[in-house]
């Protein structure tokens, strides 16, 4: 019987700032550190120590030396000033909205981890991640709006590019046309942000402890079958992405041979630790992840990339005569049981003779799965990555994910709201 033993060391850091324009501020700024060690010789056992110090986690790891941890990780800001001092035109720009209320969040993760993989290899996963979140209302508008910016290279942000998303977001509302809609529609989803939607419908299904579950619609007898319209190929790591550059393993310490999940449609490998590899015979694992040390790793996806198609983004707007322009997505969510999905698109525009139109209130979009896999008519040449701020909880476990495809339009789905205009 094959022997399984990992051992994870992880440090991490979390900071959170945020102020609005009442005055309030609220700064503070956690460190933790702990080991993981995991083993399988016939049953599973596992052992999850917090440590005070670099010694205290060689001891657990039984090494004769802290050194073996490498080089302390990057501080991250200790008060709010460097803050400030960054990002003044941001807040100067909601002073001058003329804004009923807003607030700015502003958050900062570093996790380092060592690795000792069932190889005895030592390998390292390196994780940083930067956001800022604006929840602001317009004045004689009841609604709450959120527009975020993520980042991997520090608390500094395209000030630019947000400032004119919050303004858009900021007319859009004042602007927005009622219109009650309740029926299917064909919905383009655009470029970035809409990988989330193959994120929940995709994404989860193939992640192999759900496959063993019987809850996914998908089984290893599909494995080199088309599963989805052959204009779709994605992938689940990319060089040319930062996002994850210094993560190239997962947190069992394993790299998957190949990004490819899906190749013009055709399903060729699940998202698998070692658990479920054993168990379903799989040909390669890499994807296991965990929050942090105190959790045991589950099969996790790092990112959702919806690759290029070869239709001119702007022609798929043109050939819809009536249908919905879905922008930066909400919450939502996919119920395997019943095959079915919902998502909430806060910023949704009216698509009329061809044309984006109107925007409209908020609204809800749900569907079948096989709404989604049989459902797709046109794919861009337009991809891009999502703004760096998704996420996704799985059994209580909340992870950071990248998302990113062109423009693609969907035939139908069940489009409900828009009155909340």
């Amino acid at each position: 019987m094959e022997k399984f033993r990992t051992q994870l060391y992880e440090e991490s850091q979390a900071m959170h700032f945020s102020l609005d324009n009442r005055g309030g501020r609220e700064f503070s700024l956690k460190k933790r550190s702990g080991v993981q060690i995991r083993a399988f010789d016939g049953s599973w056992k596992s052992l999850a120590v917090e440590t005070g110090s670099r010694e205290e986690a060689a001891r657990a790891m039984s090494w004769k030396t802290s050194a073996r941890l490498g080089p302390d990780p990057p501080l991250l800001p200790m008060d709010a000033g460097e803050i400030l001092d960054a990002n003044g035109f941001l807040i100067d720009f909601l002073q001058r909205l003329d804004l009923q209320e807003w607030s700015l969040f502003f958050r900062a993760r570093h996790s380092r981890r060592l690795i000792r993989n069932t190889r005895r290899q030592d390998v390292h996963s390196n994780f940083s991640r930067y956001s800022v979140t604006a929840r602001l209302r317009a004045r004689g508008h009841a609604g709450e709006l959120e527009v975020s910016e993520g980042s991997s290279e520090g608390l500094k942000f395209n000030l630019d590019g947000l400032a004119r998303r919050i303004g858009e977001a900021v007319d859009n509302q004042r602007n927005r046309r009622r219109a009650v809609l309740e029926g299917q529609l064909p919905v383009v989803l655009q470029a970035g942000e809409g990988a989330i939607l193959f994120h929940e419908i995709l994404g989860h299904a193939l992640e192999a402890d759900y496959v063993i579950q019987g809850v996914s619609p998908f089984t290893p007898a599909d494995l080199d079958r088309p599963i989805v319209d052959e204009a779709i190929t994605i992938l689940c790591r990319d060089e040319r992405d930062p996002f994850f550059r210094d993560a190239g393993v997962d947190d069992e310490g394993e790299a998957c041979p190949s990004p490819l999940l899906v190749e013009r449609g055709v399903l060729r490998r699940f998202i698998s630790d070692y658990a479920c590899q054993r168990l379903l015979r799989l040909r390669d694992r890499g994807h296991a992840r965990l929050e942090d040390f105190s959790r045991l790793p589950q099969p996790r996806m790092f990112a959702t990339y919806v690759q290029p198609g070869n239709v001119p983004a702007a022609e798929i707007v043109a050939s819809t005569p009536h249908g919905i322009f879905a922008r930066e997505f909400g919450d939502g969510g996919m119920d395997f049981r019943t095959g079915r999905f919902f998502f909430h698109i806060p910023q949704p525009f009216l698509i009329e003779k061809g044309r984006l139109a109107a925007p409209i209130g908020g609204l809800t979009v749900s569907g079948r799965i096989d709404d989604i896999l049989h459902g797709i008519r046109m794919v861009g040449d337009d991809f891009k990555y999502d703004r760096g701020v998704s996420y996704c909880q799985k059994n209580g476990q909340v992870l950071p994910v990248r998302v990113g495809q062109p423009t693609i339009k969907i035939d139908r789905l069940w489009v409900s709201g828009g009155q909340d205009a």
